[in-house]
């Protein structure tokens, strides 16, 4: 069996993935991408969770005034009104009231056309826009007082290429999209003047040297370490990926009860995996999964695979979500800088990143009222 079939990313509302989801108040990202070789990767190769902050690379009119390729729609299903001058959040002495707060949502509704959204939907659609929302305020806060700028031709550009993508998207002249969602074009090239300022007070305040990440890297060697290991899976989901019965899982965990005593007792590891592994990413190396740190992987397998001497055979077997394994380590070592250093550069310049944004949202004392 592929083990491709039991890798499945989690997605937002109806596989949408607007970029307003990527922020929110608490810093904590819940998503996670499961890829091949069991290995659970969070912003590349370090397993330490750390947060792609909201406006690097991104113009959130594009996640604020259109979303996806579906075009054609006419009436939204879903609808919610909201009352105009009510104060939903302050950002300092700016207050976002419920009129700027539905010129994110409509668009937002109007894409999702015939689908009936939940409540659940809703209010969590509604938390990433606030939070979005007030996140772009306070950052434009902080890098007017940075004396950041921007050009009108800047702003001109941005948005002929904005509103380009608009009409692609809806199916809708710029007039007809403005006219739709009463908006003007000086309230869109407002929002991306604030989001471009943004964006590059972000960029100038968060780049990270080599010598920074060689410091660091040397200062934190232990989260460097990695280990090398293999192993056999037995798998608990069938081609099709759906899940075996509770007597397949039984007899599942007896073969690899078996499996694991032929290995203990000397057989060759790399001959087992290659004739009963359900794991045909890394059946023909011998169940090799290479090198990996702490965080990257199952934490049960983790755990068990840490705890080995080179060599050594885990004398259990040991069940992850996917099924049952045999585990072999293979190899220590402490990750190359050279190899390291792309990833930790990002990482660290999203830290940083993290802290502004932080601090912008405790400077301009961010209230959100909903």
């Amino acid at each position: 069996m592929s083990q491709d079939k039991l890798n499945k990313e989690n997605e937002n509302i109806d596989g949408v993935k607007t970029k307003e989801e990527t922020v929110n108040h608490s810093h904590k990202d819940n998503s996670e991408t499961k890829e091949g070789k069991l290995k659970k990767y969070i912003d590349g190769k370090r397993g330490k969770t750390i947060l792609s902050m909201l406006f690097v690379a991104i113009i959130g009119i594009g996640a604020g005034f259109y979303v996806g390729t579906d075009v054609g729609r006419n009436l939204p299903a879903t609808h919610k009104s909201y009352t105009k001058s009510q104060v939903l959040a302050s950002v300092g002495d700016v207050k976002i009231t419920g009129e700027d707060f539905s010129k994110r949502m409509e668009p937002y509704f109007y894409y999702q056309g015939l689908k009936k959204l939940s409540n659940e939907e809703i209010e969590s659609q509604e938390v990433n826009t606030i939070n979005y929302m007030t996140n772009l305020e306070a950052l434009y806060k902080a890098g007017k007082e940075a004396k950041i700028t921007v050009t009108n031709d800047e702003v001109d550009s941005n948005y002929s290429k904005t509103m380009s993508s608009i009409e692609s998207s809806f199916n809708l002249t710029e007039d007809e999209f403005l006219k739709r969602f009463d908006l003007t074009k000086d309230y869109i090239k407002e929002s991306l003047k604030k989001e471009m300022v943004a964006t590059k007070y972000l960029q100038d305040n968060s780049e990270v040297s080599e010598k920074e990440a060689k410091n660091y890297y040397n200062n934190n060697k232990e989260e460097f370490f990695e280990i090398r290991a293999s192993h056999i899976l037995i798998s608990n989901y069938d081609e099709e990926g759906n899940e075996v019965s509770d007597d397949k899982k039984k007899e599942n965990k007896a073969l690899a009860e078996r499996l694991l005593k032929r290995a203990l007792n000397g057989d060759s590891f790399d001959d087992l995996a290659l004739e009963n592994t359900d794991d045909t990413y890394t059946a023909s190396s011998g169940g090799d999964l290479g090198y990996f740190t702490k965080g990257q992987m199952d934490e049960s397998f983790e755990d068990a695979a840490f705890s080995l001497k080179v060599d050594q055979i885990y004398p259990k077997v040991v069940e992850t979500n996917y099924g049952y394994h045999i585990i072999k380590k293979t190899g220590e070592r402490y990750g190359d800088f050279d190899d390291e250093k792309e990833s930790l550069i990002k990482t660290l310049s999203n830290n940083k990143q993290s802290t502004l944004l932080e601090d912008a949202l405790e400077k301009y004392d961010v209230k959100v009222n909903m």
